[in-house]
C-alpha cells in the first residue's frame, strides 16, 4: 500500500510527494519489524516504542510514526502523529481493507462473563450454519481453526490482520471479547461492531484504571461516538447499576436483560443443578426454554446476553436454542474435573472479588457437605482486592487454602499476608500454603464423599508467572493427576 494514499484517509495527516513509498507491513514491536514495514512507536506498560526506533530502522522499516519529532536519515520517512495508538488503529484498518466493516461482529465488554458469552455466540453461529470467528482470552478461532491468544483483545494491527484473514476465509460473523484495556489503549478505535454487549462492572483492574468511574468510562467507549465503533444495537444487563446508566445514555437501540421482569429478556424459571440447568426466558421473540450444561446464576446472565445478541442479528430462535444447549462448557469456567472421585472438583478463572463471591454462591447451591476453597491473588495487580477476596473466601467456604496465583515480581508471602488480613475477619479455618501444587494437593486430600473443592483464580491458564520465569502449571491437569494417583493407591 502506498503510504501517501493511506494517509489521505486519516484526518489531520500532512502528505508530501516524499511519502510515495510502498508499505509492506505494520509493526509496533521492533523485534518483529521486516523490510518495508511502517513502524509505529507506541507506549507500552513498561517501555516506550520511541526508544527502539533505531532498531526498527536497522531491521528495514521504511517509515516511522511517533508522537515525537524525529531526525531520521534520508531513506526513512518520519511521521509525527498526535496519538500513536489511534494512528496504529486507523492505519491498520486502512492497510487491511477495513475488515471489521465486512463482518457482523458482536463485541462483548464487562468485568465478568465475556468469555462464556463469546463461546455461546460461537456455538449459536455454528448451529445456525454461519461461518464465524472467535477472539478472546482463551483462544482465537476462524471456523474450527484455532490460534493462540496473547491478550483478551489483540493490539489493533494484529486484530485487523486476524479479521482480514477471517474475511478471506469466508467468515460473515464473529464474537469478540472487548476488554477495558483495549478500549483505553485504542486497540479497537474506529473498528465497526454490529452489536455491543455490556455484561456488568465490578471491582477489578483498578491497578490500571485507578477507580471504578474511570473503569466504567473505558467500558462506555465501545458504545459512544468518541470511539467511532458505530454500534448498530446494544444488549445491556440492566440488573447492573452501571448497565442501567449506560442504557439511559446511549443513542442506539438497546435490548435490556436481567432477572428484573421489566427487562426485555428475563427469566420466567431458572433451576440449576450440579451438572445442568433449566432456564426459561421471556424474550422479544417469545418464550424460550433451555436445558443446558452451564450451571449457576452467572451463566443465566451469560445466556441472556447471547440470546439478546443473537436476536439482534435476527438469528432463528430454534438455532439459538440449539447453540446454547450444545455448549458443553468453557475451559476454566466452572469446569468440573471428574476422574471418578466421589467428591466434586471445580476449576474457575474467578480472580476478582465479585467473581469469587458469585462462584462460591453458585457452589453453595449445589449438593455438598464441606466447601473447600483454594485461591490466591496475582502480583503486580490491584492490591486493594486481596483483603476483600480473603473475607469473601472465608464467608463462602468451610475451609480455605490461600496460595500463590501469579506472583510475578512480588514476594508471594507479601501477597498472602494481605489476603490473610481478610481471612482473619471471618471465622472459617484456613491455611496459608504458598506452593500452589501443595495447596491443591492438600485440598484434595482433605476432601471426602460429597464435598466440593473449588480451585479459583487461574482457570484455563496453563502457566504460572514467578518472578521473570513462566513455568508450566495447569490447575485442571494437576487436579486430575492428583486424583488419579489417589485412586490408584486405593486400588493397591
Amino acid at each position: 500500500m502506498i503510504l501517501k494514499e493511506a494517509l489521505e484517509h486519516i484526518q489531520g495527516m500532512n502528505r508530501t510527494e516524499r511519502f510515495d513509498v510502498d508499505i509492506l507491513g505494520i509493526s509496533y514491536d521492533s523485534r518483529t519489524v521486516q523490510k518495508g514495514d511502517l513502524f509505529v512507536a507506541i507506549k507500552g506498560e513498561k517501555e516506550d516504542g520511541a526508544h527502539f526506533i533505531p532498531q526498527a530502522i536497522d531491521k528495514g522499516a521504511v517509515a516511522v510514526a511517533s508522537e515525537q519529532k524525529l531526525e531520521l536519515g534520508p531513506e526513512t520517512i518520519a511521521l509525527v502523529v498526535p496519538d500513536a495508538r489511534r494512528f496504529l488503529s486507523e492505519f491498520s484498518q486502512i492497510f487491511y481493507g477495513n475488515p471489521a466493516a465486512k463482518l457482523k461482529i458482536v463485541g462483548i465488554t464487562g468485568t465478568k462473563g465475556k468469555t462464556t458469552t463469546s463461546y455461546l455466540m460461537d456455538s449459536i453461529y455454528r448451529h445456525a450454519g454461519i461461518r464465524s470467528f472467535l477472539a478472546g482470552t482463551i483462544e482465537m478461532k476462524i471456523g474450527t481453526t484455532r490460534f493462540q491468544s496473547s491478550h483478551t483483545t489483540p493490539e489493533s494491527s494484529d486484530l485487523m490482520r486476524f479479521l482480514s484473514q477471517a474475511v478471506t476465509d469466508g467468515c460473515t460473523h464473529g464474537a469478540m471479547e472487548v476488554s477495558s484495556h483495549s478500549l483505553s489503549l485504542k486497540r479497537v478505535f474506529g473498528a465497526k461492531f454490529t452489536v455491543g454487549v455490556f455484561m456488568n462492572l465490578t471491582h477489578d483492574h483498578l491497578d490500571f484504571h485507578k477507580d471504578l468511574e474511570s473503569y466504567f468510562h473505558a467500558k462506555q467507549l465501545l458504545f459512544f461516538a468518541e470511539n467511532r465503533n458505530r454500534i448498530e444495537s446494544a444488549v445491556i444487563n440492566t440488573d447492573d447499576t452501571y448497565g442501567r446508566s449506560l442504557a439511559n445514555d446511549i443513542s442506539c437501540p438497546a435490548m435490556r436483560f436481567g432477572f428484573n421482569k421489566t427487562a426485555d429478556i428475563h427469566p420466567l424459571e431458572f433451576q440449576s443443578r450440579a451438572d445442568s440447568s433449566d432456564l426459561t426466558l421471556e424474550t422479544p421473540a417469545g418464550t424460550a426454554r433451555f436445558h443446558m450444561r452451564l450451571i449457576g446464576r452467572p451463566n443465566a446472565y451469560n445466556v441472556m446476553a447471547a440470546v439478546g445478541a443473537a436476536l439482534s442479528l435476527e438469528i432463528d430462535p430454534e438455532m439459538i436454542r440449539n447453540g446454547v444447549e450444545s455448549l458443553e462448557g468453557v475451559p476454566g469456567r466452572m469446569e468440573r474435573i471428574d476422574a471418578g472421585q466421589d467428591f466434586t472438583v471445580i476449576v474457575d478463572y474467578a480472580h476478582s472479588p465479585d467473581s469469587l463471591e458469585n462462584l462460591l454462591e453458585t457452589v453453595s447451591q449445589l449438593p455438598h457437605k464441606k466447601r473447600i476453597t483454594v485461591f490466591g491473588c496475582g502480583g503486580d495487580r490491584d492490591r486493594t482486592k486481596r483483603k476483600i477476596m480473603g473475607e469473601i473466601a472465608s464467608n463462602g467456604s468451610d475451609y480455605v487454602f490461600a496460595t500463590s496465583d501469579n506472583p510475578r515480581s512480588e514476594n508471594p508471602l507479601d501477597i498472602l499476608k494481605e489476603i490473610e488480613s481478610g481471612l482473619r475477619k471471618g471465622s472459617t479455618p484456613f491455611k496459608i500454603v504458598p506452593d500452589r501444587r501443595m495447596a491443591i494437593d492438600s485440598a484434595l486430600s482433605m476432601a471426602g464423599t460429597g464435598d466440593v473443592v473449588v480451585i479459583a483464580g487461574k482457570g484455563h491458564e496453563d502457566y504460572q508467572i514467578i518472578g521473570k520465569n513462566v513455568i508450566q502449571f495447569d490447575d485442571r491437569k494437576l487436579a486430575r493427576e492428583l486424583i488419579q494417583e489417589r485412586m490408584e493407591l486405593k486400588k493397591q
